[in-house]
């Protein structure tokens, strides 16, 4: 489940059990994931955080105000995560991943904190002035995302850099993927296409501000591209479905609405990740998903290549994926 987290995030939950263990708690809570974080990651604290309230005493006594204390648990006891730390690991992970980083640090954990709003951690954050876009951007300046060439082409407005190229035989047309440089820490992206022998390129669609289209494909027989859509608001960022574009007639339209996947298993929630490739006749779209299974009470996400048939939605589990990024 750590292979990805760093020394420093190791240790971060190492702490947080620790932690859980001197409350009697039976679970590792949000509380004591952010103590963890605490004891561990004082350079990261001391850049985040300014003022007295932030110190590992402050936040202990803090939390010992609003907590029942139980007899102790040895230390050799492997106490489980709670339903709240689970998302908040899966949050750093998300966080990771739109970000193109390898590693999941301590930096991603604080985010997925912030993430899981309702918790007491949260909480404690909020109320010392510390924000989601605030870590966001901390995380950005620690571990910037690879730096993309300065677009020159014509049709493609200033502010948009390289990011990815594709090109659709049936239509003769080229389809650029061009990260979006006016967006701070999000990583949001727009689509443009030209015919291969035009010089300037068009914007497909006609995206809203807060809208992302990303991870086209295409394929040799059909003349369309099918791109994921994201959605960011408040900070984070959420499936908008994945979309069909005729590069011959221009039109746009929808392909997988968001939450219609159909998946046979019991899950509580799948959301799809990337798009990997499309079939040479455009019928069968592979891609990178993330499924959320009930175990004993809570929920373990999985992450898997996929096969999806675009006629009739239903998804095939090709392999499960140790690693999410690739």
């Amino acid at each position: 489940m750590f292979e990805r987290y760093t020394e420093k995030a190791r240790r971060v939950i190492f702490f947080a059990r620790y932690e859980a263990s001197a409350f009697g708690s039976p679970y590792i809570e949000s509380e004591h994931l952010l103590l963890g974080f605490l004891r561990e990651s004082k350079a990261l604290s001391a850049k985040v955080f300014s003022g007295p309230l932030f110190t590992v005493d402050d936040i202990r006594r803090e939390i010992e105000k609003h907590t029942t204390f139980r007899e102790k648990i040895a230390t050799s006891v492997d106490l489980p995560l709670s339903n709240e730390c689970r998302r908040i690991l899966h949050y750093a992970s998300e966080e990771a991943d739109r970000l193109g980083h390898k590693h999941i640090g301590t930096e991603h954990l604080l985010a997925g904190m912030l993430r899981e709003e309702d918790c007491y951690a949260a909480g404690l954050l909020r109320e010392r002035g510390v924000s989601l876009e605030i870590i966001r951007k901390q995380i950005q300046g620690e571990e910037p995302a690879r730096e993309l060439a300065q677009a020159k082409s014509p049709g493609i407005p200033a502010g948009h850099r390289w990011k990815s190229l594709l090109y659709n035989p049936a239509s003769e047309s080229i389809i650029v993927e061009m990260a979006r440089a006016d967006t701070g820490h999000l990583p949001m992206s727009r689509l443009f296409t030209r015919h291969k022998s035009a010089a300037g390129y068009e914007l497909l669609g006609n995206p809203s501000d807060e809208v992302s289209y990303e991870c086209p494909v295409t394929c040799e027989k059909r003349p369309i591209v099918i791109f994921n859509s994201v959605r960011w608001a408040g900070g984070g960022g959420s499936p908008d479905g994945v979309y069909t574009f005729n590069l011959d007639t221009k039109e746009l339209t929808i392909c997988i609405a968001k939450d219609a996947l159909k998946i046979a298993a019991p899950h509580l929630r799948s959301w799809i990740l990337t798009l990997v490739s499309l079939s040479d006749d455009g019928q069968k779209l592979y891609l990178k998903v993330g499924i959320e299974k009930p175990v004993s009470g809570s929920g373990v996400v999985d992450y898997y290549l996929a096969s999806l048939s675009v006629s009739d939605k239903k998804l095939e589990l090709l392999s499960q994926l140790k690693d999410v990024r690739f």
